[in-house]
């Protein structure tokens, strides 16, 4: 009821296991602040969001679920660009392996 939904509306999501529209989801995340969108949608992390523990902003999730989504995304590429950057740090250079090559034909 306070999310404007039926009772036969989340009846019937529930019994053919169906997925909620995003126009649901945006209304749960207003209605609910203190929820965090992420465990929301994807069931991850804490389902409630402790805003007095910490003297830190919550992280930007967005007003939308195409904004919550995107900014998902978003941490994902950067996580992966981050440990794609430590992985090239460590890889040798062009120099460095045709010097090895190098080396390694003479040693024969």
């Amino acid at each position: 009821m306070s999310i404007k939904v039926g009772n036969g509306y989340t009846s019937k999501q529930s019994k053919s296991n169906a997925s909620i529209g995003s126009d649901v989801l945006e209304r749960i995340i207003d209605t609910y602040p203190e929820l965090n969108p992420l465990w929301l949608i994807t069931g991850k992390g804490d389902m409630i969001l402790d805003v007095n523990s910490s003297g830190e902003p919550l992280p930007d999730y967005g007003k939308s679920i195409d904004e919550i989504l995107e900014n998902k995304i978003k941490r994902i590429v950067q996580e992966q660009l981050k440990d794609f950057s430590e992985k090239l740090e460590s890889f040798p250079t062009l120099d460095q392996i045709s010097k090895e090559i190098q080396k390694n034909l003479k040693g024969n």
